[in-house]
């Protein structure tokens, strides 16, 4: 999209200081110098784990209850898999207990899938401390054995650390990837009704009723199931459920907040399109980084708004007149200020890699007219990182649309609008839209297009949206994202309305 950019950083949820400091540190993580630490779930230091390949297969028909147990009979029901601890049916709950914080006591069920939500009934009985945990298995093996998803409660719910999604590593280590504080303590004899939906590798953490935590991160296997966990703790549980979802996570459910877009990553508090301004946006709380392609003179697809480099780097010239190797020279940062000195313009296949590899997913814009070849290659890209059930693509331009669903259709697809259609609907229909994209002042002129949109299950993602007043109009208008320059304050903004 074409939106003035917006010099001053204003708030963000990173720690330090000014912009400088907090920016000088992510470039230096974003260009690979450092590792994120992450917090493990017994508060040691460990390994990421490793990016796993997802492969989606079949799903069963939205709706369809996969799983649905009570636990009325005298043992474990049929097809569950005991793998380590203690496992018993007792007074009509299922109940897990595990010695000590070092034993993963677990057991195994259902099926692989895509699209699901898995809820249940859980209790503490009794823990050897608050910082003790059970967990929903998102994506575990029927044997148990690592690597693992899931969604974790400690009995101290309502620490920093809460309700987490952490991976177990093959090398047996923890990665915790996301971390929230649920608005009520779990502790002891307390019933809880906790839920996790999940889309491909995008999930949101629901205590209760409420939406906590959302995440991009979930790393998928191509057979894994589900899975209950316990640590240091004796959990009992009640009417576990695993239903069928509809793919894609693209239109935000009852009581759900809007959906953070970081328009070319957080372009306020960092420079556009680059990894440093991805890594700034990710840490705000974005889900989805907003980013523009177009391909260099040998046909690369690079990460880039305007047809020319010349106000955003240090070298001048159109963008389809230089080669890879040319734009691989050239600084994108120091035009933004010197602690971004350094961010290089990045090739589609390096962001790829770096969504991979420190997460979150790309609504990714073909920006201006494409050839099919030169869609073909994005697609090809997208496709050799695996990432296609994470990436989004967007346009203005019909045509690459329409090329990009002939040649990919499994990618959803959203349109790009600085005014409305006389028929939206119609127009997400013929093109196989999965979003409908509009200015903000477009749809202001007819908000009730949402709602039409919505009963023909398209989603609505307005952009470019910088101001509390008009967030909290969308949000009103029920519209299902929003598109920003500054994701750290609409997610601040979002979590201080919950």
């Amino acid at each position: 999209m074409t939106q003035s950019h917006l010099s001053r950083a204003g708030r963000r949820n990173a720690r330090g200081g000014g912009r400088s400091g907090v920016v000088a540190a992510l470039l230096a993580s974003a260009l690979g110098v450092t590792t994120v630490a992450l917090t493990t779930p017994d508060a040691a230091p460990q390994a990421p784990a490793p990016a796993a390949p997802y492969a989606p297969v079949a799903a069963p028909a939205p709706g369809d209850v996969l799983v649905d147990e009570s636990f009325g009979g005298p043992g474990l029901p049929a097809g569950w898999s005991a793998v380590e601890g203690d496992w018993k049916v007792e007074n009509g709950r299922l109940v897990g207990a595990s010695a000590n914080w070092n034993q993963q006591t677990r057991i195994t069920f259902g099926r692989h899938l895509t699209d699901f939500r898995i809820e249940v009934t859980a209790r503490f009985e009794t823990v050897v401390d608050a910082a003790r945990w059970t967990a929903l298995g998102l994506d575990v093996p029927a044997s148990g054995v690592t690597p693992w998803s899931i969604a974790t409660m400690r009995s101290g719910t309502t620490a920093g650390n809460g309700l987490e999604f952490a991976q177990r590593t093959p090398a047996d280590s923890w990665s915790v990837t996301n971390t929230a504080v649920a608005p009520a303590a779990a502790g002891t004899g307390r019933d809880v009704r906790i839920a996790v939906e999940v889309h491909g590798n995008s999930a949101r953490w629901i205590f209760e009723g409420k939406e906590v935590m959302r995440t991009s991160q979930v790393a998928r296997s191509a057979d894994g199931g589900q899975a209950l966990i316990v640590n240091g703790a004796r959990v009992s549980f009640d009417d576990l459920k695993v239903t069928a979802l509809a793919p894609g996570a693209f239109r935000r459910g009852p009581g759900a907040p809007l959906t953070v877009f970081a328009h070319r990553g957080a372009s306020s508090a960092a420079p556009e399109n680059t990894l440093l301004s991805d890594e700034v946006a990710r840490r705000a709380g974005a889900e989805w980084i907003e980013n523009d392609v177009q391909p260099s003179r040998d046909g690369v697809p690079y990460v880039l708004h305007d047809d020319t480099v010349n106000r955003t780097t240090n070298g001048q010239g159109r963008i389809r007149d230089l080669t890879a190797a040319q734009l691989d020279a050239l600084d994108a940062g120091a035009w933004f200020g010197p602690a971004s000195a350094g961010a290089r313009v990045p090739s589609l296949a390096a962001q790829l890699d770096d969504l991979r590899t420190r997460g979150g997913s790309l609504l990714l814009e073909i920006k201006g007219p494409h050839t099919r070849d030169e869609v073909a290659r994005i697609v090809k890209d997208v496709r050799d990182h695996g990432m296609t059930g994470r990436v989004f693509v967007q346009s203005f331009e019909v045509d690459a649309l329409r090329y990009t669903r002939e040649l990919a259709p499994d990618l959803p697809l959203g349109l790009l609008r600085g005014s409305l259609d006389t028929d939206p609907v119609a127009v997400a229909r013929d093109l196989g839209l999965s979003a409908y994209n509009p200015s903000d002042a477009a749809l202001s002129t007819r908000p009730e297009v949402v709602g039409a949109l919505h009963a023909a299950g398209v989603a609505v993602n307005v952009w470019t949206v910088d101001t509390a007043d008009r967030w909290k109009a969308l949000d009103a208008a029920g519209v299902d994202g929003v598109i920003t320059n500054r994701p750290a304050e609409l997610a601040g903004w979002l979590s201080a309305r919950q």
